[in-house]
């Protein structure tokens, strides 16, 4: 159920029997297939989310070889409305993307449970990450920035409120491999 109350909105997670970790995650459509490779698309403006290429648990498997970080959303300082385009293209090494992977996998899956209240969102506000592996096809991760944070990779998620591996570990090591390029929400 969502309410919107002023500012921000309220999210109740009711609990559902029979669902594994992770699985609780809704996946948009379109999808984007990420290819590290081919580098950042100009826009996401036409998806919602990554093609699953794992199903995981956890979101993402251990050793790429190499990575991608891709900031979509607003400028900061632009004092424009955030859009779906490209605002920075940060390309990871080998060590980086291993670091990543390995802080990714340590990401708590669990369903959020409770009411949550989210700050309003801008609209685009997202990073798309590319994982590329020896032998197997890129993995790709849709990282909503504004409101309720997410990361998911088209089939499972995590989710940041409450959640110390996601705000602490995850957060943290993304924003230093690629600083924010984008305001995240009106504060």
């Amino acid at each position: 159920m969502l309410a919107a109350a002023g500012v921000t909105t309220a999210i109740v997670i009711r609990p559902a029997s029979g669902l594994g970790t992770g699985t609780w995650w809704t996946p948009g459509h379109p999808q984007l297939q990420v290819s590290v490779v081919a580098g950042c698309p100009g826009s996401v403006g036409s998806y919602a989310d990554v093609v699953n290429t794992f199903a995981g648990p956890p979101l993402v498997p251990a050793g790429p070889s190499a990575g991608l970080i891709c900031q979509y959303g607003q400028d900061l300082g632009s004092g424009l409305p955030s859009s779906a385009d490209l605002v920075r293209s940060t390309s990871l090494d080998r060590s980086q993307a291993q670091q990543l992977a390995a802080v990714i996998r340590q990401i708590d899956l669990a369903r959020p449970t409770g009411t949550i209240s989210c700050p309003a969102g801008w609209f685009g506000a997202v990073t798309v990450i590319g994982l590329s592996y020896p032998g197997r096809a890129d993995v790709g991760l849709w990282y909503t920035t504004s409101g309720c944070d997410t990361l998911d990779n088209g089939r499972i998620g995590g989710f940041e409120d409450g959640n110390p591996s996601f705000y602490q570990g995850f957060e943290n090591a993304v924003d230093r491999l690629s600083p924010p390029a984008r305001t995240y929400e009106y504060g």
